[in-house]
């Protein structure tokens, strides 16, 4: 028809603005896992660094190569598991409160769905990555010489 006009609802500006940032928790995930990744690295060649001669002590007391790369593997899993006892609590309770003040402001629903099942794949996911990423300083552990460490003493 000529001269009817045709009315276009427009998305309100808010929903547009967070349409714009889909992307940014899967960015922001991505950062705390390469920073998880780099601490727990960090964390794990510094302790070999630094108890070394406790190592040497326990191989010239009789451990073997797979007896210390697994208190190197036992000391990975302690620090996952403590970051993902103090994180998940931490992660879900911002969550929900960062989500309440958005949802909020755009006047929406509040419903904070919490994904259990993720946050457990995830959890066995950090244990199984810092048990992987302990495989090279244990690897260098296990190759520490008892004599030639105890013999700077």
């Amino acid at each position: 028809q000529q001269g009817a006009t045709i009315y276009q609802l427009d998305e309100p500006v808010r929903f547009v603005n967070l349409g714009r940032v889909r992307a940014f928790p899967s960015v922001v995930a991505a950062f705390i896992v390469l920073l998880a990744v780099v601490v727990t690295s960090h964390a794990l060649f510094t302790s070999i660094r630094r108890r070394a001669r406790e190592l040497t002590i326990l191989k010239a007391l009789g451990f073997v190569g797979a007896q210390i790369r697994g208190t190197v593997a036992w000391q990975a899993t302690t620090l996952a598991v403590v970051g993902i006892v103090v994180g998940v609590p931490l992660g879900v309770l911002a969550g929900r409160a960062i989500w309440l003040v958005v949802a909020r402001n755009l006047g929406i629903e509040q419903y904070v769905p919490i994904p259990w099942l993720a946050i457990a794949i995830t959890a066995v996911a950090a244990v199984a990555l810092a048990n992987v990423l302990a495989l090279f300083p244990a690897r260098r552990a296990a190759r520490l010489r008892p004599t030639v460490a105890l013999a700077a003493e």
